[in-house]
């Protein structure tokens, strides 16, 4: 499982290595204190102590060596500044090196708590299954498997956590819209699920399946795709370079949105498209791509055990009607 981090740029990635060389046992205890200390040690030491600097002038050049000669107080001021801005200087790579934004403990409970209503849910209902059965002395293996299995409940309920985790995240204040789009043949075919209940989507499935949508580019692609400014991506004139759909988007409507596609395992098919929708501009940015991706393949996961969940139901049910 990937780290729940942010991998901003290449740079912070070649920073981040050099950190965790650095840190390295060798490293950290042989050469650190080899390069911040003795070039400072012995240029002092050459200053300050007639033998050594005897010693430097058979080696140095005669300029050099009386420089070294004449000048301890500036060598010893200049010791101090060289280890002070060597310091200084792995500090600051070592401070670029973070992630612009990692997961704390608290975020980290807040998906925790997300997930768990969704299996608490479950819980209950197998539970008090388990109950009744108890109190049988038999049951039909096929109408309790169709009662305790409620994938369509399931990723409803997915999808509402997907919404408090996101809103949890946010520092802003933005609404988000949240929804679960179908997929077939690579085509968006309808909303399964999305919150809140009270806000439809404003987009059918089929005006998503055109190219420009971010729906499209997400599946083209199998991967996420993150719009930081919905009207920036709007005004792109080349339409093979836009990834976002007017739709009934008003000139004035700020915000950003995130599609991520979910492949079943037993497919390699995309079956689903998590969409997300914030209300304001770069509330949602592609610097944070990975981080997004991690959050919502701890929900996708689960989406797609729901998912052979309701195949698996779906064949149960047709069963009798066949015999």
């Amino acid at each position: 499982m990937q780290q729940p981090v942010v991998g901003d740029n290449w740079a912070k990635s070649l920073a981040r290595k050099f950190i965790k060389f650095s840190e390295s046992w060798l490293i950290k205890t042989l050469i650190r204190p080899i390069v911040f200390l003795l070039p400072p040690t012995l240029l002092t030491a050459a200053a300050t102590r007639q033998g050594i600097a005897t010693e430097l002038q058979k080696l140095l050049p005669e300029q050099v060596a009386n420089f070294i000669d004449q000048s301890a107080l500036l060598i010893l001021v200049g010791a101090y500044i060289y280890i002070v801005l060597i310091k200084a200087i792995y500090a600051l790579i070592k401070d670029y090196s973070k992630p612009s934004r990692e997961l704390s403990v608290s975020d980290i409970l807040a998906i925790n708590k997300a997930l768990e209503i969704v299996v608490t849910d479950k819980y209950k209902r197998m539970s008090e299954e388990a109950k009744l059965a108890n109190k049988q002395p038999n049951i039909c293996a096929a109408q309790t498997f169709s009662k305790i299995t409620k994938p369509e409940q399931q990723i409803a309920l997915l999808i509402a956590s997907i919404k408090r985790v996101f809103e949890h995240l946010d520092e802003n204040n933005t609404l988000f819209r949240v929804g679960l789009l179908r997929v077939s043949n690579s085509k968006p075919t309808d909303w399964v699920a999305f919150e809140p209940i009270s806000h439809p989507p404003r987009t059918e499935p089929q005006q998503l399946s055109a190219p420009s949508s971010t729906v499209s580019a997400a599946i083209k692609r199998k991967s996420i795709v993150v719009i930081e400014d919905i009207q920036n991506e709007l005004s792109k004139s080349n339409k093979d370079k836009r990834n976002f759909l007017e739709g009934n988007t008003q000139k004035g409507d700020q915000g950003s949105q995130i599609c991520y596609p979910i492949v079943h395992a037993s497919t390699g098919k995309i079956e689903y498209v998590i969409t997300i929708a914030g209300n304001k501009k770069a509330c949602l940015t592609s610097k944070h791509a990975e981080l997004y991706s991690w959050i919502l393949e701890q929900f996708a996961l689960r989406i797609s055990l729901e998912h052979s969940l309701l195949i698996l139901k779906e064949k149960s049910d047709a069963t009798p009607k066949a015999a």
